[in-house]
């Protein structure tokens, strides 16, 4: 079973990362692994995936369900198996049960329980990239500040001279010994234990100046330095955390179109294809002036980088312990992200301590994108590059965003009866039909036997109707998606007056025809219609029923 296991994720996996071989397959794996070591002590032993039919999956996914997890977890679990298993039975049936029915979604409904996605406010994100904008501009000038003492001293003589024989209280110099002595690094204090020739005055020079992790800020990027540079390009890329940490060196190209535009690419993990965003260079907190900053910052520190890691943009050089240089590790991200917080003393909206992640920031500007875009949720699916509709529902479902939502409807609703009462000339423009017919709909001459006026009677969207012709359904205004109902007392009169109709037309016409014509329409009325109207308005219709022309017989 191992090497079927391996077949299959070799053979269903080649063209994904390594991120997504561990973080989304193994546990998959794992689990089941653990499920039949489990189930061994009271039956049989299962040797081969052959072995595997549709009862003992079932049995797989109840012990799933009994494990103290989420059920979006077990469902992660149980679908990177049966991916596996959907592999072979594609590529290598003979390796699986012949008969092997794999169960259609046990796990339903998966995210009905999910709390929505953490997200800033607009107010606590400004207040963020206000603190990024501060610790940038610090770190930059520091850099700066090594780059221009560099400049400015003769390296090949500095090189010629002892330690003994040099002024290391001048930057220059001492920042010229590091980049040409020892690779542009603040060397560990273990490393001048053999007290050669002026190694220990150049260590008391480096503590002179602060230390190690003062002096390295001159030199290149030191974690902390990186965590704004994350922040502030997460929040624009709308990235997720583990693609953002691995960005490229070289993810940064002109764009081909549009002078003066830069398109930053980058891998998701899940994606089959590459995410790209362009910018503009017209602000300093830019994407595309940040990148450059962090080139500059970690220029130094690619040598001494593992191979596999040297094509990274966020390298930076440990000098606490060690003095190792890698890619910054998630978990470090996450303590200077934190530490980042306490130091800015940023607070949320309740006055707590703002909770801040890198996770955080790809909900929030979605969410305010989904907000500039007019709450057009396949809009900001295209944005977020989401496969599903849905998934992009779950970082922007917020009581803010529904309420918002809510208001630009009402407001298209109500824009929408005023164009079917509107002027004839308006009706006839947009529904391209003849000035008496647009004069008929406009003044509701053409409303059906129930009363009420069809938004647009010439669509043709009812079942059995024809664009362009007039819909002749009887009744049938509650069932059609193009139907127009005003929340007023003269519509509430109508309404009352048609359900009244209704129920006394049970007792004379035929059960079944009663059934399959007329059922539905009150159905509707009584379910979904009046329910909407106040106890005011329905006080205002019973008096205005008595005025009302009776309504033609229903036969």
């Amino acid at each position: 079973m191992a090497c079927e296991l391996a077949l299959a994720f070799r053979g269903h996996l080649a063209d994904k990362s390594p991120s997504v071989w561990d973080a989304t397959f193994g546990p998959g794996i794992r689990y089941w692994l653990r499920f039949l070591s489990e189930r061994e002590g009271w039956a049989a032993r299962i040797e081969s995936l052959r072995e595997v039919d549709r009862a003992l999956l079932c049995e797989f996914i109840a012990w799933l369900e009994r494990l103290p997890h989420r059920v979006g977890t077990s469902y992660s679990r149980w679908s990177s198996f049966k991916q596996l298993l959907a592999w072979l039975q594609r590529h290598r049936p003979e390796l699986v049960h012949p008969e092997l029915e794999l169960p259609f979604n046990p796990f339903p409904r998966k995210n009905a329980a999910a709390l929505p996605r953490q997200a800033l406010s607009r107010s606590e994100l400004d207040a963020v990239l206000a603190a990024c904008a501060s610790d940038i501009e610090s770190s930059w000038a520091m850099f700066c500040e090594g780059r221009e003492a560099l400049a400015q001293v003769n390296r090949s003589a500095i090189a010629a001279f002892g330690l003994n024989r040099l002024d290391l209280d001048h930057l220059g110099v001492l920042l010229a010994i590091l980049h040409d002595r020892f690779g542009g690094t603040v060397p560990l204090q273990r490393a001048f234990a053999g007290r050669r020739a002026g190694h220990s005055s150049l260590l008391h020079a480096i503590q002179r100046r602060g230390g190690a992790g003062v002096v390295s800020r001159y030199l290149h990027a030191a974690p902390a330095t990186l965590i704004p540079y994350m922040i502030a390009i997460a929040a624009q890329t709308f990235a997720n955390p583990e693609a953002l940490r691995n960005l490229r060196r070289d993810c940064m190209s002109e764009h081909l179109m549009l002078d003066g535009r830069m398109v930053v690419t980058w891998s998701k993990g899940r994606a089959t294809r590459p995410q790209r965003r362009s910018f503009l260079r017209d602000r300093a907190l830019s994407v595309p002036n940040l990148i450059d900053r962090l080139l500059a910052l970690t220029e130094v520190l690619v040598p001494h980088a593992p191979a596999k890691q040297r094509n990274l943009l966020f390298l930076c050089g440990e000098v606490m312990a060690t003095r190792r240089v890698t890619l910054i590790p998630d978990y470090l991200a996450s303590v200077h992200v934190r530490r980042f917080v306490k130091r800015h003393d940023l607070r949320g909206s309740d006055g707590k301590p703002l909770k801040l992640n890198l996770a955080a920031l790809r909900a929030t500007g979605l969410t305010l994108a989904h907000e500039t875009l007019g709450y057009d949720l396949l809009k900001t699916q295209a944005l977020a590059n989401h496969a599903s509709p849905d998934t992009t529902r779950h970082y922007v479902e917020r009581p803010a965003i529904r309420a918002a939502q809510e208001v630009e409807l009402a407001g298209l609703q109500g824009r929408f009866v005023s164009w079917v009462r509107g002027d004839p000339k308006v009706v006839a423009r947009e529904l391209g039909v003849g000035r008496r017919e647009a004069v008929d709909i406009a003044l509701g001459r053409n409303a059906t036997a129930s009363g009420f006026t069809c938004a647009n009677p010439l669509a043709g969207i009812a079942p059995g109707q024809k664009p362009g012709r007039l819909c002749t359904a009887w009744l049938g205004c509650f069932t059609c998606p193009n139907a127009v109902i005003p929340l007023e007392p003269e519509t509430l009169a109508r309404l009352l007056q048609t359900r009244a109709a209704l129920r006394e037309s049970r007792a004379s016409v035929g059960a079944e025809r009663w059934r399959l014509l007329y059922g539905p329409k009150l159905e509707i009325i009584e379910r979904d219609v009046l329910p909407r109207f106040s106890d005011e308005l329905s006080a205002e219709a019973r008096r205005l029923m008595t005025g009302l022309a009776p309504l033609p017989p229903i036969e």
